[in-house]
């Protein structure tokens, strides 16, 4: 994913739209709901919970990396 991919993406994610998202062959699911924005692991369900996008693009973490750390190893 480029950077502007991925600035596309935060965007994207702002408005209500989900996407399943993959990083080492791993997918993650970006959703919401009335209550907030979910990263789920897709293999196993693990679930981290925000209260909004920008809080989710700014504390997700992938294993001891952060989501917007690895905007370049990231396939949509």
């Amino acid at each position: 994913m480029t950077h502007e991919d991925f600035l596309d993406l935060k965007e994207r994610v702002g408005w209500g739209e989900e996407f399943l998202i993959y990083h080492n062959e791993i997918g993650y699911w970006i959703s919401r709901n009335k209550d907030g924005v979910y990263f789920t692991r897709n293999h196993d369900g693990f679930t981290q919970e925000f209260s909004n996008s920008d809080e989710l693009f700014e504390n997700a973490k992938l294993g001891d990396k952060y989501l917007k750390e690895l905007w370049g190893e990231i396939d949509w």
